[in-house]
This record gives C-alpha cells, structure tokens and sequence, in this order.
C-alpha cells in the first residue's frame, strides 16, 4: 500500500503518469518459514491466465546457509515465461523467504531473466543462493 502511495501522490503533485498496474507487488506471510510470493506464483495461476510457462524449483537440502543454521527446509520456486527467462513470479518458502523475494522482484521489474538471476553473483553463504539453484 505504501508503493500505490507513492505512485497517486507522484501522478497528483508532479503530474507523473504511473499506473498501480506496472507495479510487481511482494507478499510475504511472517510464519516460520516464511512465505513469500511475487506475480504469477503457481502454476495454476498461470493457467488461469492464459500463460504457458516453465516452472523451476530448487530446494533448500544442499544449501550451505541452511545447512549452517540447522534448517534446511523450503525451497524455491520460479515461474518463466514459457520457453524464455522472462520471470513471471515465484514463491520462496525459507527463512528470511521476505528479504529473498525482493531480489526477483526487482528482477521481474526491470526484465532481468533467470539467466540475469543465475549469472549474479551471490555473497556466500546466504539463503538467497537458492535463487540461483532454479
């Protein structure tokens, strides 16, 4: 809500022509694991819409962070654009799955494919490397 905020006040007081709908959107639910979803999250969200598309998962078993902190359950999960990297959206289950996300929704913001994602390099060990494994 603090990002449509942003984007009325930019449109009323600056004459801006932003729109809610170019905005990709985080949630997370604060459990343990957290959740975290961006964009079209599932497959059958996908099919809803309409999109074919190609789903990547890689789990948390062999990540060295969770490894580390005794917790490796979670996994990561993004959805492309069918035969292409186009990042359409993603859930992440794992700890810190919050902070995680905001890497592949910047990512979806500015046409950065899962290619773009798996070339960047990674501080080690983190969780967010999991990113990386899809």
């Amino acid at each position: 809500s603090g990002e449509m905020a942003k984007v009325v006040v930019n449109n009323a007081l600056f004459d801006d022509n932003w729109k809610i709908s170019s905005l990709v959107v985080p949630a997370v639910m604060y459990t343990h694991p957290e959740v975290a979803t961006v964009g079209l999250a599932s497959e059958d969200m996908a099919k809803k819409a309409g999109v074919e598309v190609d789903v990547y998962r890689g789990g948390l078993e062999h990540n060295d962070r969770a490894i580390t902190e005794g917790d490796r359950r979670g996994f990561v999960k993004i959805v492309t654009e069918k035969g292409a990297g186009k990042i359409l959206g993603a859930t992440i289950v794992a700890g810190r799955a919050g902070e995680i996300i905001n890497e592949v929704t910047l990512a979806m913001k500015h046409g950065i494919g899962l290619d773009g994602i798996g070339r960047n390099i990674h501080s080690y060990p983190t969780t967010g490397e999991a990113v990386m494994g899809c």
